[in-house]
């Protein structure tokens, strides 16, 4: 099972190694999905964990106790491909690599796995084609 956070980490704990530590003591796979990390500053990172169900509420429990807010990422994207010209101005932000124009067909591509909801393509689309929407 894999489930998506954000971690928000406070200017007193962004210096300390609370991923590694849940990787190691939590048998959880972290993926990180995008970083916001300075030391000394408040610290933000997106996450996928991977694992069993109590093992990530483990882990989850534990960084709660050292000071870092968990958020379930609930949220998700939405793309009106039907309406879409592929002006790729949307893929110049994606740097997750959920956007990307197929070479083949010169269509824009989305690929939601990759999707760290960042919010930069509902800014960048002239068309205004994609919307954030939370999950049920």
């Amino acid at each position: 099972m894999s489930k998506r956070y954000i971690l928000k980490f406070p200017p007193d704990v962004v210096d300390r190694p609370i991923v590694s530590e849940i990787a190691k003591h939590f048998d959880v796979m972290v993926n990180i999905l995008n970083a916001d990390v300075t030391s000394g500053r408040e610290g933000k990172l997106v996450v996928e964990l991977e694992g069993q169900q109590p093992k990530i509420s483990e882990s989850l429990e534990y960084a709660r106790k050292c000071g870092v807010v968990c958020i379930p990422l609930l949220r998700q994207l939405q793309f009106d491909q039907d309406s879409c010209v592929a002006c790729g101005v949307c893929t110049a932000v994606c740097f997750s690599g959920a956007l990307t124009i197929d070479r083949r067909t010169w269509e824009l591509v989305f690929d939601p796995e990759q999707c760290v909801v960042c919010g930069r393509c509902v800014h960048a689309c002239p068309l205004k084609l994609f919307s954030i929407a939370m999950d049920e």
